[in-house]
C-alpha cells in the first residue's frame, strides 16, 4: 500500500497533495492521503516554527484565501475537504518554506534593484527596510531603486498594490506608475496600474497624497493634497483626470478577497474577472460598447456571480469548470 511516508522528497509531497486537490491522483495516491488525514491529530507531532513572529498570522490568511477563493468557484465546500485543503496546503507551505505572504528583509542600502513579483494566482506581502509593508495584488512587481532609503525611497509598480507607508518626513515615499508618480511621507492608499487597462486609480485610505504625471515640459501636478477617500483616475489614452469622493475601502477590497467592479466597461470586466478567479475568460470585444458598471460582491459563489453580471449588463456570463463566457 502506498503511504505518506513515501513522499520524502518535497517535490514529490507537493505533487501528490496538488493531484489530490485535483482530482487527479491514482486510486493508490488518494487512498495514501485519506490515510495519512485520518491519521492527523493521534500522535504529538512537532510543527517547525515558523522564521518570523507574524509569520503564522500572515500564512493563516493566505490559506483562508487560497480556499475562500475554491469556494467562491465551486459555489459549496465540504467540511471534510475543507479540513484537507487546510492541512494540505499548510503542509507544502511549510514544506517547501513558501507561502503567499513573505517577509523580506534588506541592507539598509541595497547594492542594485530589487524587484518583487506576485503570481497570477496569489497577491504577496512585502516588508520593506523602511518598515512600509506593500500587498501586491496578483500579477503585480514593485521594484526597489538601488539607492532606496538613502535620501528618498524610491519604487517602481506594475499592477495593483496596497502600500503602508512608514513615516519618514526627511525621505518621501514615491511610486512610478506608468507615467504617475505618487508621493508620499506616511499614508495608506490603493494604487490600480495595470499595463493592460486604459486607467490608473489611485485611492487613499489616510493621510495625504500627491500624484503628478511625466509630460514633455518635466512634470504636471494633478492633484497636490489627495485625504482619506479621495481618489483620482487618470485615463492613459485620452490624458482626462477625474477627482472625487469615495469609498476607498471597496477600491482596495480585493485584500479582503472581495470583488469590486468599479464603474467598468465589458472589457475591464473580463480583465478583472480573469484575475480574481484565475481562469481564461472568453469574450469579443464587440461586445463592449463603452458602457460603464458598478458592482461590489462579498464572496458570492462564482455561479451567482455570473448570474448578477447578466441582469447587470444584459450580456450572459457564464461560468464552467476552466472558464468563464460572456455572449
Amino acid at each position: 500500500m502506498v503511504t505518506m511516508s513515501q513522499y520524502k522528497d518535497q517535490k514529490a509531497l507537493k505533487s501528490v497533495l496538488k493531484k489530490f486537490l485535483d482530482q487527479s491522483a491514482s486510486p493508490a495516491e488518494r487512498a495514501a492521503v485519506n490515510s495519512w488525514y485520518e491519521g492527523l491529530g493521534k500522535e504529538n507531532q512537532d510543527v517547525p516554527a515558523l522564521d518570523q513572529p507574524d509569520a503564522s498570522h500572515k500564512l493563516g490568511r493566505s490559506i483562508k484565501m487560497h480556499l475562500n477563493r475554491q469556494i467562491l468557484l465551486s459555489g459549496k465546500a465540504s467540511p471534510w475537504l475543507l479540513c484537507l485543503k487546510y492541512a494540505a496546503v499548510f503542509l507544502v507551505l511549510l514544506g517547501t518554506g513558501l507561502f503567499t505572504y513573505q517577509k523580506y528583509h534588506f541592507p539598509i542600502k541595497p547594492e542594485q534593484e530589487v524587484t518583487f513579483k506576485s503570481t497570477q494566482h496569489a497577491a504577496k506581502e512585502i516588508s520593506l527596510p523602511d518598515g512600509s509593508v506593500v500587498l501586491l495584488n496578483v500579477g503585480s512587481a514593485l521594484t526597489l531603486a538601488a539607492d532606496f532609503g538613502t535620501h528618498e525611497r524610491r519604487v517602481r509598480l506594475t499592477g495593483e498594490a496596497f502600500f503602508k507607508i512608514a513615516k519618514d518626513k526627511k525621505k518621501p515615499f514615491i511610486i512610478k506608475s506608468s507615467v504617475l508618480t505618487t508621493t508620499v511621507l506616511g499614508t495608506s492608499f490603493n494604487i490600480n496600474a495595470y499595463p493592460d487597462l486604459d486607467r490608473i486609480k489611485i485611492a487613499v485610505a489616510t493621510g495625504k497624497v500627491r500624484v503628478a504625471r511625466k509630460t514633455a515640459a518635466g512634470e504636471e501636478v494633478l492633484a497636490l493634497g489627495m485625504t482619506k477617500d479621495a481618489s483620482l483616475t487618470f485615463d492613459k489614452p485620452t490624458g482626462a483626470v477625474n477627482l472625487k469622493t469615495e469609498d476607498a475601502s471597496l477600491l482596495s477590497s480585493w485584500k479582503d478577497n472581495k470583488l469590486y467592479l468599479d464603474n467598468a466597461t465589458l472589457s475591464e470586466i473580463a480583465k478583472q474577472l480573469e484575475r480574481y478567479y484565475h481562469l481564461k475568460v472568453v469574450f469579443s470585444r464587440a461586445l463592449d460598447k463603452g458602457k460603464r458598471y458598478t458592482v461590489r460582491f462579498n464572496r458570492e459563489p462564482a455561479n451567482r456571480v455570473m448570474e448578477i453580471l447578466s441582469l447587470l449588463t444584459k450580456a450572459k456570463f457564464t461560468y464552467q469548470t476552466n472558464q468563464i463566457t460572456i455572449k
